[in-house]
């Protein structure tokens, strides 16, 4: 279906533990979705993530006519490399960590284009050891100029997301601020943004210091957030998502709106009933695009 305004709506696959990805498609059919976004995490995915990367051509086949069955697009791939955020990293210190790394994504890249996704999501790097942030990032940056290349050859747009890894003890990515994204854009260009706000809100960094990163968004991520908990109910969500959608359909956004629920031991991410969640925002990010389209 095609929400009011054109918006399109998306849910993660990638949240749901525990169902077979084409009973999470019936799922998302059921609650009015217009699409999915792959999730391809070693231990965490609901396609087979070994059998994608060993064959991503036939793969990508499969679970495009499942989608096109369904009636369901694409919004995304996120492809995360290990299963620890420190290990295979775009920037990791060491070259063949970064080599295997490169080699990993060259795969699923070829299989985002060949699926039909616009483009691929991959986390941005981290500071290692004693190094400064400025080294880190411009480690970064050198291999994700590769990764835009990569995609690009593919036909597919590339955007790292600002993350959180850990509060407690904290640890976060390069981008653990949105100065900090910012700047590694303005060392990598053409890379482009997955926005959650939720991961700056949750450290208590307002609206509007994330705000302008809206101009640099290929994907948009929504779910409730507040500081110290990455992920709420939307009753007790604290960011103002209609004003970053209305936002970004002033600036003619042309992406996704993701409703990324998640479940696990983050704070907030087994507290909330994903489903009901996903409905819940979903409903929002329409009626506030038609709310626009009445004027």
């Amino acid at each position: 279906m095609t929400a009011p305004g054109d918006v399109r709506v998306a849910s993660s696959d990638f949240g749901y533990p525990g169902l077979s990805p084409e009973f999470l498609l019936d799922l998302l059919v059921e609650l009015g979705l217009d699409g999915v976004s792959i999730g391809l995490f070693p231990g965490r995915s609901n396609w087979p993530m070994d059998a994608i990367g060993a064959a991503p051509q036939a793969w990508a086949e499969r679970i495009a006519r499942e989608l096109s069955e369904r009636g369901l697009g694409l919004s995304d791939v996120f492809h995360i490399p290990a299963r620890k955020l420190t290990e295979l990293t775009v920037n990791h210190p060491d070259a063949a960590q970064r080599e295997e790394s490169e080699r990993l994504f060259t795969i699923y890249a070829d299989f985002a284009a060949a699926v039909g996704s616009s483009g691929i999501t991959l986390p941005p790097g981290l500071v290692f050891g004693g190094e400064s942030w400025a080294a880190a990032a411009d480690r970064a940056a050198e291999h994700l100029r590769r990764r835009i290349e990569i995609a690009g050859e593919r036909g597919l747009r590339c955007s790292v997301e600002p993350h959180i890894v850990s509060l407690n003890p904290y640890a976060g990515s390069i981008v653990d601020t949105p100065a900090k994204a910012l700047a590694l854009i303005e060392r990598a260009p053409g890379l482009e943004l997955t926005l959650d706000y939720g991961h700056y809100v949750v450290q208590g960094i307002p609206d509007r210091e994330i705000e302008p990163l809206l101009e640099h968004a290929r994907h948009f991520h929504v779910r409730g957030a507040a500081k110290g908990l990455v992920q709420t109910r939307l009753e007790d969500n604290v960011i103002d998502y209609g004003r970053a959608l209305d936002r970004l359909a002033a600036i003619g956004y042309d992406g996704w709106v993701e409703v990324e629920q998640i479940y696990d031991q983050r704070p907030g991410c087994s507290n909330c009933d994903n489903i009901q969640e996903l409905r819940k925002w979903s409903a929002f990010v329409r009626e506030r695009a038609a709310a626009r389209a009445a004027g």
